[in-house]
């Protein structure tokens, strides 16, 4: 039984054992007689409030649980009353907010599903921290940009998650003085990563704080390009400087008189000629290789045979093999599949391969060129008996003007572009190129080219 129930039965009784008492006492009825409107206005009370109860108190008690359920989230069930009294009208509009408030739930799981996939897509990494100075978001980015223990974060103080000392300092600054900050953060650990860290306050008055917003553009690609570039041009600015000093200073000295010694100045002139033609295949290979980092280089593709490239390469190189009395040894089968590419290119960069083992070779050497192929690839070695390269440079031998023996190098005439040349070509044809060495033990350098399917 309800408690609205017992209290208008509690309150019919009484009135009505009261009326009849007053009944009773005007009419001056005898003691059974009394006792029989006692039975009648307990009959009565409990026949009265049995229709209250049908009529309004079910339907209250129904409401209050139809509200009950709105309040824990179900919207579901309906009450569907077609009363037409004030309780049928509550009921409706009970019915009507549990629909707009499913509608609005609907909208907003919509919106933070939509949120979460836009913040996982994004390249830039978001953290959202509260005034309470508690994560309330953070998209899966930021756990790889800052090398996060774990992504269970939420609710967790931003200072037991993030260990960046400039970071913490930086946040704390914002919320305690409730202003937007800027700036660059350089993180060491195995790979040295550099972020923009942008942060913003959410304010939703002048003078109140409701979180602060940190995005994180990773810049550590575009500093390492800003340092190549930074070693580019010191090395270019190197490698003219001594050529071009070389050039001045004999020239000078040609001008202070030694032109009239024609011994000396044929000696400073064949100087001069020759560093004129370092500076000439330097600046050659640098329109070679700025042509071929161009996004706009298109290569004119055709289908090249190996072997005639190979071919073509060796009777350039037949001089020098001679000159330093190496052997040359071609293992080629029988038919070697074609490739697609440009025939030009693909012979600048065979020739850089095979001129680099002859140089690097001492005399009576051996250097050997095989070809083999299986379903996918043409697979071309270039294998000398060279004087090696040690492992700790193997990994930069195909950086521009990188030489493991800078001495050496510039001395048989090289620029320490030629295997950049190389990379480039062969990664324009979809290839690739390695390296595998030993110190004294040679070199073999080996291109994997696709094959054309047939």
């Amino acid at each position: 039984m309800s408690k609205i129930f017992t209290r208008l039965f509690l309150i019919n009784f009484v009135m009505l054992l009261i009326t009849f008492l007053l009944l009773g006492w005007m009419l001056k009825l005898s003691q059974k007689e009394i006792f029989i409107l006692w039975g009648v206005a307990i009959l009565g009370s409990v026949i009265l409030i049995l229709i209250i109860e049908r009529i309004l108190i079910i339907p209250i008690i129904e409401l209050q649980k139809a509200a009950h359920r709105i309040v824990q989230g179900d919207f579901k069930n309906r009450l569907n009353y077609s009363r037409k009294d004030e309780l049928g009208a509550l009921a409706k509009y009970l019915d009507h907010l549990a629909g707009d408030l499913q509608s609005k739930g609907r909208e907003i799981s919509q919106d933070k599903n939509e949120l979460e996939a836009i913040l996982a897509g994004m390249v830039e990494g978001v953290i959202v921290i509260g005034k309470n100075e508690k994560i309330l978001l953070m998209n899966p980015p930021v756990t790889e940009m800052l090398d996060l223990r774990s992504n269970m974060v939420i609710g967790k103080t931003y200072w037991e998650v993030l260990r960046d000392v400039e970071i913490n300092a930086s946040i704390k600054e914002a919320l305690t003085q409730r202003k937007s900050l800027r700036k660059e953060i350089r993180i060491v650990g195995m790979n040295e990563s550099h972020f923009v860290m942008q942060i913003s306050t959410v304010l939703t008055a002048p003078e109140n704080l409701s979180a602060i917003v940190l995005v994180f553009h990773d810049i550590t690609e575009l500093k390492r390009l800003e340092k190549l570039r930074s070693e580019f041009v010191a090395n270019v600015s190197h490698e003219f400087k001594t050529p071009l000093t070389t050039i001045r200073g004999f020239a000078e000295t040609l001008q202070d008189g030694a032109i009239e010694d024609k011994a000396k100045a044929k000696g400073f002139l064949d100087i001069i000629n020759k560093h004129a033609q370092r500076l000439e295949q330097l600046v050659n290979d640098l329109l070679t290789l700025s042509a071929l980092e161009s996004r706009e280089t298109k290569l004119q593709y055709q289908k090249v045979n190996i072997k005639s490239i190979i071919d073509s390469v060796v009777l350039l190189c037949k001089d020098q093999l001679q000159n330093r009395q190496q052997k040359l040894e071609l293992e080629l089968p029988t038919k070697i599949p074609l490739v697609l590419g440009e025939r030009i290119k693909l012979e600048q960069a065979f020739f850089n391969l095979l001129d680099n083992a002859i140089k690097f070779t001492p005399s009576q050497g051996r250097i050997t060129i095989r070809v083999t192929y299986d379903h996918r690839f043409v697979k071309i070695e270039f294998q000398d008996t060279g004087i090696g390269i040690e492992s700790q440079h193997l990994p930069r031998i195909f950086e521009r003007f990188y030489r493991v023996d800078k001495g050496r190098s510039r001395q048989m005439g090289g620029t320490g572009l030629g295997l950049a040349i190389v990379k480039h070509i062969i990664q324009l044809h979809q290839g690739t190129i390695s390296v595998q060495s030993e110190p004294e033990k040679g070199s073999t350098f080996l291109i994997l080219l696709p094959q054309i399917v047939s």
